[in-house]
């Protein structure tokens, strides 16, 4: 039996968020390359859903509510288990040739709850990483800690398991012309030839650790101005108290709570460069071409750096013909967020060194940099702001 038949339905269980989501799809599109008339079912998150739908290595998703089903199993609530049963039995129906993990199995309660959605799915082949605490799936790859690999890596050498050897790639989505005509008008069309740079400020309520002073964003959205950039924030509108001091400014364009993640890529699509903590926005910006400017913390840059992105330290000279960077510290400290087998310090630690050593001075360097490599160097980015 030929790589291309020995499977025919796939399930993929990724409970994720934006950003993880994303680097999730080097490896679907690998699997789909491997086998293109197989059916790819992917179980995860609502706001997962929302990038797997976009993905055309993806036939359909599955949405589970990855906070409930977490409630209820702590609470054991026999009244709240009805959707999770009716779940599992449309699982079964689908008679899934294989089902691939795409998690680390760090935690007991973690471990218990996949080991439950695999065994639903009553698929012979389960495929996933192994901590040395993966006895429940038949196909492993070896998880050597956070950091060891990129994520997308680790989703990569799960699906060689099962018999994949296409190389998938950078991540990539499938925009619609809706998507785009509404980011063209949100984005007020007459910015002439000014290279358009997003920021992000947000983190997203896990790992509060990860952000960026928000009179820091505020500090490089004048300096991008005085550069002639054009500048746009985004965030969901939960977040508008981190983006307020950077929208205070005259010029700054303000599109916090006025995208769903579709039309957010496509206005990311229309950016000269991103910039922003940690988060899932900028793995969104690399999945549509977007340059992006990633400022790392406590969190694992080996781990979850956007796929290309090169690791820079702050006060090394910036690198030359680099698309992507992933700026730190370089402190011996850092990571303190998932590494090895923990999880770490969500919330950093309080001094904050890390993030404190990187200044909007630096990032506004780096940034003009990146953008006369991209735009060239015309009046269109300044080489110095009037001061």
């Amino acid at each position: 039996m030929t790589a291309s038949h020995r499977f025919q339905r796939f399930l993929i269980i990724k409970l994720a968020d934006l950003g993880d989501a994303v680097l999730a799809l080097p490896a679907l599109q690998a699997l789909r390359r491997t086998y293109p008339q197989a059916a790819i079912h992917v179980l995860t998150t609502p706001v997962g859903g929302q990038v797997f739908r976009l993905s055309p290595a993806v036939d359909r998703v599955i949405v589970l509510e990855k906070s409930r089903y977490d409630r209820l199993a702590q609470a054991i609530d026999p009244r709240g288990w009805l959707p999770l049963l009716r779940l599992a039995v449309g699982l079964r129906r689908r008679r899934f040739d294989a089902v691939i993990l795409l998690h680390h199995l760090t935690l007991p309660f973690g471990r218990l709850k996949y080991r439950a959605l695999l065994f639903a799915t009553g698929a012979p082949v389960r495929a996933g990483l192994d901590n040395g605490t993966a006895t429940f799936l038949t196909h492993t790859a070896p998880d050597l800690g956070f950091g060891a690999k990129p994520e997308w890596q680790y989703a990569l050498d799960v699906m060689k398991t099962v018999g994949v050897v296409a190389d998938g790639g950078p991540p990539r989505l499938s925009l619609t012309d809706e998507a785009r005509r509404e980011a063209i008008s949100l984005l007020e069309p007459g910015g002439g030839e000014s290279p358009l740079v997003v920021l992000h400020p947000g983190v997203g309520p896990y790992g509060p650790g990860r952000a960026w002073p928000p009179e820091r964003f505020a500090a490089l959205a004048r300096g991008l101005l005085a550069a002639g950039c054009r500048v746009a924030v985004t965030g969901a509108e939960r977040e508008r108290p981190l983006a307020q001091p950077a929208l205070a400014l005259d010029g700054v364009l303000d599109l916090v709570g006025r995208t769903g993640i579709a039309t957010l890529a496509a206005v990311l699509e229309q950016a000269h460069l991103v910039i922003g903590a940690d988060n899932g926005v900028l793995h969104l910006a690399s999945a549509v071409g977007t340059p992006v400017l990633a400022l790392f913390g406590p969190s694992n840059i080996d781990a979850w750096a956007p796929y290309g992105a090169v690791p820079h330290v702050i006060h090394d000279a910036p690198p030359r013909a680099v698309s992507s960077i992933a700026l730190h510290a370089g402190l011996p400290c850092s990571p303190c967020f998932y590494v090895g087998y923990r999880l770490g310090r969500p919330a950093g630690c309080s001094r904050r060194t890390c993030l404190d050593a990187i200044t909007p001075e630096a990032v506004l360097e780096i940034a003009r940099a990146m953008l006369v490599a991209r735009t060239g160097p015309r009046e269109r980015v300044r080489e110095r702001p009037p001061q």
